[in-house]
């Protein structure tokens, strides 16, 4: 129940915020950073990854710096901080118990109160340590790990984490530790604090290693974190051109994620075939959708507008009480959304630092595309890696309206290409725009026809990632090596360099398979009996080779992998490996009634009854 508890919170916020300035910049640094010692050779320009949401080390500290404790003794632990599951449990029994219950009994929640007493506990437990102040920065000591420096000057601590939130480990092989260096910020923080921040790290960077540019890999958020950096530039005039070499996005939110402009505009849907139907299986994994069919169940005990209610309350007090004020996330709100949302939050005086900065970055987002294409043609190179095709979290009102990777859509990733929805191809009357190709021979459709890519601005340096999830890209070797390609070897220019890295490729969750097979590549088969010692071999050598392919579609990788694990399983466990696997085979038979049974009762509520709770129905 504690775990269970706590992964809902967390789950919570991390939907509403994934799903979860001022033209002059004082704190910007000086124009003219100092001259590096000596000049260095090596061919290989330093580069500086800016990581998206949760990927930087936050820590909340005492007042003598170090990681303060809960009341149980436990430390704090990112990326909410939250207070232990008792305490958690106790304020919600004190604040939202009452309010509960008379919603339960007299079915109406009389002004509100239940959705504002649940409203106040989801957000005092979230984000009651997160809460900003009026300038977008932490009221309590909630600090980032900063890395002014090089991952070869860090402790073992600070580059594991790096290297684990983003596995450039090749990178670091080929260029060297001493110039690979990793933007660590506060996600929820200041946006022009971290921009200027990075400007700072990109001198730091060229006066350590002695060369005159840099490489950018901004990843998911980073990619409104890159696009305030451009207008600092502006601000500044200063040339972006003078300081980036190359820049390498992976999956940017470049134009924010709809998910975020969505429920800022609107709350979570509301629709009675959601609520009651596929959003909670959605956000569940698939050892629990029974609980998820439960909970659809539960949930009609109540009124269901008084449910959508409670839930459309609870996520425009928790914008109000404690996102509004974080630059960082405005940041992530589509252009598109931006005066619909600024209107609904940002229109009091008590505003006017945190809507100052955010019509600043609004600017900036408005105009990154033309902000690219100026810097691309003054000799700035810029790559980009889209994932596409996976279904978007069904939890707001346009998730089936938009093609994306489960959080981001592909208008924003890919900096305008043009796609419809999961899985809806393009009209079959629909020619291909050739907006941005600079050869009107190439093919830049997928042979889905999901995507035209040609209507990107980068359509000649986009790669896309089909049925990709956005949360597992970082498991997707093939994209990380992709990305140390572009970042290491100047002659790869485009989707056309090297055909293993073809311009539309498949998904693929490979670092646990990798490493299963690292562990048993060289096992000695003396001991096997011939049938598994061949079995094992041929297995190996199946796996291998779709670990070393850059190019196989998702479900011949996942054969391999299943294969070798099923060898390596059978070696390990013997007949305990076996029966384990019987009595798994039951439970997992059991779940599966189960789940289908109540998955039939909710079913069948929802054509029945449609979005009616229970006391609808017997009235």
């Amino acid at each position: 129940m504690k775990k269970l508890l706590k992964k809902t919170l967390s789950l919570s916020l991390a939907i509403i915020m994934a799903l979860s300035c001022f033209s002059a910049v004082t704190a910007f640094a000086a124009d003219s950073p100092e001259a590096a010692s000596e000049k260095c050779d090596c061919g290989h320009c330093p580069s500086i990854v800016i990581p998206g949401l949760f990927q930087s080390k936050v820590r909340y500290l005492d007042e003598n710096g170090n990681e303060k404790l809960r009341a149980d003794g436990e430390p704090y632990s990112a990326p909410f901080f939250m207070e232990s599951t008792d305490e958690i449990v106790m304020k919600a029994l004190e604040e939202a118990l009452i309010p509960l219950a008379s919603l339960l009994i007299k079915q109406e929640d009389l002004e509100n109160r239940c959705a504002e007493a649940v409203s106040e506990v989801l957000g005092e437990a979230l984000m009651g340590n997160l809460a900003l102040d009026e300038y977008g920065r932490p009221i309590k000591n909630i600090q980032a790990d900063k890395y002014t420096t090089s991952l070869a000057n860090l402790t073992a601590e600070q580059r594991n984490f790096a290297l684990n939130a983003v596995p450039l480990n090749s990178y670091a092989e080929i260029a060297g530790l001493d110039h690979l260096y990793f933007l660590s910020y506060l996600h929820t923080g200041n946006l022009i604090d971290t921009a200027t921040e990075l400007y700072e790290l990109i001198q730091t960077a060229k006066r350590e290693t002695g060369h005159s540019k840099v490489n950018l890999v901004p990843i998911s958020q980073g990619g409104s974190v890159e696009n305030a950096l451009m207008q600092l530039y502006i601000d500044k005039g200063l040339e972006f051109s003078d300081d980036v070499n190359r820049v390498c996005y992976v999956v940017p939110a470049a134009d924010g994620a709809v998910v975020l402009g969505d429920i800022y505009r609107n709350g979570f849907i509301d629709d009675p075939d959601a609520l009651y139907g596929y959003m909670i299986p959605s956000l569940l994994g698939e050892d629990q959708q029974y609980l998820a069919y439960l909970i659809n169940l539960l949930l009609r005990i109540f009124p269901n507008a008084d449910i959508n209610n409670i839930l459309d309350i609870a996520a425009g007090n928790l914008i109000e009480d404690y996102l509004e004020n974080s630059t960082c996330l405005w940041g992530l709100v589509p252009s598109k959304d931006y005066s619909a949302c600024r209107e609904l939050y940002l229109t009091d005086e008590e505003d006017i630092y945190i809507r100052t900065q955010t019509d600043w970055f609004y600017n900036a987002q408005l105009n990154s595309r033309s902000y690219i294409l100026d810097a691309k043609s003054k000799g700035v190179e810029f790559f980009d890696i889209v994932d596409y095709n996976y279904s978007m979290y069904k939890i707001f009102d346009s998730w089936n309206k938009v093609n994306g990777d489960g959080i981001i859509h592909v208008d924003s990733e890919s900096f305008g290409a043009t796609s419809v929805a999961v899985g809806v191809s393009l009209d079959e009357a629909y020619t291909q725009k050739n907006t941005y190709c600079s050869d009107p021979s190439h093919n830049h459709i997928d042979e889905d026809r999901l995507v035209d890519a040609s209507t990107g601005i980068l359509c000649e340096t986009t790669f896309y990632f089909k049925n990709q999830n956005h949360e597992a890209t970082a498991r997707n070797d093939v994209i990380m090596r992709l990305a140390i390609r572009i970042l290491t070897d100047e002659s790869f220019e485009n989707v056309y360099s090297d055909p293993l890295f073809p311009q539309f490729n498949y998904a693929r969750d490979s670092r646990g398979i990798i490493s299963v097979y690292n562990i048993w590549k060289n096992y000695d088969t003396s001991s096997l009996s011939a049938e598994d010692a061949a079995e094992f071999n041929s297995a190996k050598k199946e796996l291998g080779e779709a670990i070393e392919s850059t190019y196989m579609p998702t479900e011949e990788f996942e054969a391999a992998a299943e294969r070798f694990e099923k060898i390596t399983n059978k070696i390990s466990g013997g007949d305990e490996e076996e029966q384990k696997s019987e009595e798994n085979k039951k439970e997992n038979f059991f779940m599966r009634i189960l789940t289908k049974i109540l998955k039939f009762v909710s079913d069948l509520m929802l054509r029945l009854f449609g979005g009616k709770g229970f006391s609808d129905i017997l009235k």
